[in-house]
């Protein structure tokens, strides 16, 4: 009997431990398996949409003339009026005229000013553009210059410019901020950095110009770039660049910034014209007649290795490609030659970045010119061109993507433009003056030309900088 009690106590502990372990086995599963409550708090936050701050932008005003008397040197005069174009499809653009640093002979003679409001409650500032030209025509200086409105910068890169025999350059530096601008200019030429004392601490004015004539702080260049950076308040930076030939002028232009350093730079609507006439000018006269050229500067330390292709607009005979090694530090101009009359998209392509632009110049039947073609972002959205009046003048757009891209263009009045861009290629629309609303161009690089019998001129469109995005808060 003593032996069935064990037996029976010892199965009757056996049967619960194993209840026991199936208890603790179901628990952990349990545990495991089940969804546990969610204990976390998130941070309070909250999107902030900020007001976007009214637009500015700045027309450089008249072409400069530097006094015959070297002792007047320093004070520029203005030879007679740029005519502007500008406007939002907002509420309308105010104006002021920015302090001259030249002598000018009517108000209208200053750098223009001008800013366009957000209205209250818009999630978004209004489209704005602006632009100016001016055929000059003087004994000394002649040709037609344009330029685009910009907004003003604490860092920019004007590539363009000479100061040898015969060349006038002149840096246009205006300030239509409220604070004054401390200006620091770094040149480098085809000899490498220039060091010019008063080259830093240049100081402009809150709501005026300034002007820097090039030569007295690099003599005899035929290639300078000119980084631009400022402390304080922002500039908008322009090279003015005008030649003569003995006692005969041979073109004036304004040359607004080129893009930032980058290892790709888009050029559009480099317009080549009157080859046959600059290749015969060559060999018969004893100054050169510059061939379109490509201008290039390495800022960094290492060398580059540069391919530029040149591509025709629709309409424009093919291209060509070009490769070549740039030093770090020096100026390098790259002649684009065996190209053919016409509109092209030069692409530079670089192992390290760089920062560009083209030269072009033309000949007609009693004067003669030239252009500098400056390199832009592409467009980020819809975007609004000022057409100033001026001879022949193109739309052009440059598409470096793997797909046709389909424009449009909405003149103020009348009926729209439809242009169809191809891929990894350009193409213009003719345009008359006025305002336009382009859309469908994100992410093309835009420009606009002007040519006629000897004139030529172009400016670059860029997109509108950053005025305000949303902010997550998060409160204490």
């Amino acid at each position: 009997m003593a032996d069935r009690r064990a037996l029976a106590q010892g199965g009757a502990r056996a049967i619960g431990a194993l209840v026991g372990v199936g208890i603790a086995v179901a628990v952990i599963a349990g545990a495991t398996l089940l969804p546990l409550p969610d204990f976390a708090i998130g941070a309070p936050s909250q999107t902030v949409h900020p007001v976007p701050a009214d637009q500015q932008r700045v027309c450089p005003g008249p072409v400069l003339a530097l006094a015959a008397d070297a002792g007047q040197a320093s004070r520029p005069s203005a030879i007679g009026n740029a005519s502007s174009v500008y406007g939002t499809d907002g509420p309308d653009v105010q104006t002021r005229n920015l302090t001259p640093d030249a002598s000018a002979a009517a108000p209208d003679q200053a750098p223009l000013a001008l800013t366009a409001a957000t209205p209250r409650g818009a999630t978004k500032p209004p489209l704005f553009g602006g632009a100016q030209i001016q055929n000059v025509v003087s004994p000394d200086l002649s040709g037609l210059a344009a330029a685009s409105c910009a907004e003003a910068s604490a860092d920019s890169w004007l590539v363009a410019g000479a100061t040898t025999l015969g060349q006038t350059s002149l840096v246009l530096l205006s300030n239509p901020t409220s604070v004054d601008a401390t200006v620091n200019l770094d040149i480098f030429t085809e000899t490498g950095r220039v060091s010019a004392p008063g080259a830093t601490g240049i100081v402009v004015p809150a709501g005026a110009q300034k002007v820097v004539p090039l030569a007295g702080l690099a003599p005899s260049a035929t290639a300078p770039v000119v980084h631009v950076s400022t402390s304080g308040g922002e500039v908008v930076a322009t090279m003015q660049q005008s030649f003569e030939q003995g006692i005969e002028p041979r073109g004036a232009e304004l040359a607004g910034p080129t893009g930032a350093p980058s290892r790709v730079q888009t050029i559009s609507g480099v317009t080549i014209a009157s080859l046959a006439a600059i290749t015969a000018a060559q060999s018969s006269e004893s100054v050169s007649v510059e061939f379109p050229t490509v201008r290039l500067f390495v800022p960094g330390t290492q060398d580059a290795q540069v391919t530029i292709g040149a591509v025709g607009e629709s309409g424009t005979a093919a291209g060509d490609s070009y490769a070549q090694t740039v030093k770090a530090g020096n100026v390098a101009e790259i002649p684009l030659d065996h190209l053919k009359d016409g509109n092209f998209t030069v692409t530079v392509r670089s192992s390290v970045p760089v920062v560009a632009a083209v030269r072009t110049s033309v000949i007609g039947s009693k004067t003669r010119d030239f252009a500098w073609f400056v390199s832009s972002p592409p467009l980020t959205g819809d975007q609004l061109v000022a057409i100033p009046v001026g001879p022949k003048t193109l739309v052009h757009f440059a598409n470096a993507e793997d797909k046709d891209v389909k424009v449009k263009l909405q003149p103020e009045s009348g009926s729209p433009i439809a242009l169809t861009v191809p891929a990894e290629g350009g193409a213009n629309a003719g345009v008359t003056a006025g305002r336009y609303t382009v859309t469908g161009a994100e992410g093309l690089v835009v420009s606009v030309s002007f040519a006629g019998d000897g004139q030529a001129s172009s400016y670059a469109v860029s997109p509108a900088g950053p005025l305000a995005a949303p902010i997550e808060v998060y409160p204490h």
